[in-house]
């Protein structure tokens, strides 16, 4: 079995500001199929995923069959709300459903899918800077259209980004846990695109998270 908490990131230097505070070893049964560190004395597992919400999905089904019930991501977002900023820190607390995999897992017309688990974490998240937002969950990158874009600012959404609706109706559907926290990368607004990958706020917004990863959610 596997421990009971698994972070989830997309990317290779994630991983490694989450592994490095600990020492982490290989879970080898699953070496052949899937990369899982273990962090020593604790009760969580750290994995790189693919982006898009089907990998996510893929990865709770896998996981949780295995023992982990709780499920933190730690993923990236385009921010189009009028105040957002370059490396502000997301808590999701829903996520509006324009993936493909919700509605396979929610038999429902709900627009948002919602995660009880995200009560729990918000009196940490006051103390640690982060915005409870909903989100724009999309597998089409490249129909983020300036249209939509305005309209769903106009109705509270503050970001758009590619797993949060698929990770929530997956656990919810299964009864697990899950939260989605994310650092703000670029802004989308007035039709216009700001990159902030390579800049200062961008970098410090990640620091952040990765000591919350660390403090907070390691357990």
């Amino acid at each position: 079995m596997l421990p009971g908490r698994a972070v989830i990131t997309f990317s290779q230097a994630d991983l490694h500001r989450v592994t490095k505070e600990k020492e982490a070893s290989v879970v080898e049964p699953w070496s052949s199929f899937r990369v899982l560190h273990h962090l020593a004395g604790t009760n969580t597992v750290v994995v790189r995923a693919f982006f898009g919400g089907p990998n996510v999905a893929a990865l709770v089904e896998e996981l949780s069959a295995f023992g982990v019930s709780e499920f933190v991501l730690w993923g990236y977002c385009g921010s189009i709300a009028r105040d957002g900023r370059i490396g502000d820190l997301y808590l999701v607390r829903s996520a509006l459903r324009e993936d493909g995999i919700s509605y396979h897992y929610l038999d429902d017309d709900n627009d948002y899918v919602t995660s009880d688990w995200v009560d729990d974490w918000m009196p940490v998240i006051k103390e640690e800077g982060f915005r409870a937002v909903r989100v724009w969950s999309t597998d089409a990158i490249y129909r983020e259209t300036e249209g939509k874009v305005e309209a769903y600012a106009r109705r509270g959404i503050s970001g758009v980004e590619m797993e949060a609706a698929s990770l929530y109706a997956v656990s919810r559907a299964k009864g697990l846990k899950a939260a989605a926290f994310l650092v703000v990368s670029d802004l989308f607004s007035a039709g216009q695109w700001v990159s902030g990958f390579h800049g200062k706020p961008f970098k410090d917004g990640v620091k952040k998270m990765s000591r919350f990863m660390n403090e907070k959610v390691v357990v």
